[in-house]
């Protein structure tokens, strides 16, 4: 791997990659031999200070859009892998289409001794579906975006400690962490 790792460092529990830096072909959360079998990732930063508009939801979607930076990481990754995402993604539209079923039947019930009960039930059976799937929909969580480099967080050690530590005096940058 250290011949295919040009543009790849480890920093801690996370990886540094150089934008335009090609990923060894093998799978980012286990280490396996991916066999070619690569994944698209489009990965979204802003620094956290702008999470302090969340006192207003509309003021924050701006602000975060138009400060947003973006990066399109193409990894490896194992069948099985993509499988536990597909099935975690699954289970997660199935326990949100659940509780939207339970919700609307019960608004919809006429005869229900505990229409309270399911009707909240319903609603956080729908947000758990929400927050399950978004979160098993992004198994790599970006840490930071600054000039040519992105920190990710989610690879696994065993394919971190293939790689050369990062020193941030090889690109002028300060990590204050």
């Amino acid at each position: 791997m250290a011949s295919s790792s040009e543009g790849l460092w480890r920093s801690g529990n996370l990886l540094v990659i150089q934008r335009g830096a090609q990923l060894p072909d093998r799978c980012i959360k286990t280490n396996q031999p991916a066999y070619g079998k690569r994944f698209k990732v489009s990965l979204t930063w802003h620094h956290p200070a702008i999470y302090l508009l969340l006192f207003s939801p509309i003021i924050y979607l701006i602000v975060a859009i138009a400060v947003s930076k973006t990066v399109r990481v193409t990894v490896g990754v194992t069948a099985e892998t993509l499988q536990k995402r597909r099935t975690a993604i699954l289970w997660a539209w199935g326990i949100g289409i659940a509780g939207s079923i339970l919700f609307f039947y019960e608004i919809s019930s006429q005869f229900s001794s505990s229409k309270g009960t399911f009707i909240l039930l319903g609603i956080i059976m729908m947000l758990g579906g929400l927050i399950g799937g978004s979160i098993a929909s992004h198994f790599l969580k970006v840490e930071r975006i600054e000039n040519e480099y992105v920190w990710i967080r989610g690879v696994s050690k065993e394919y971190l400690a293939l790689l050369p530590k990062w020193d941030p005096e090889w690109a002028s940058i300060e990590w204050n962490k």
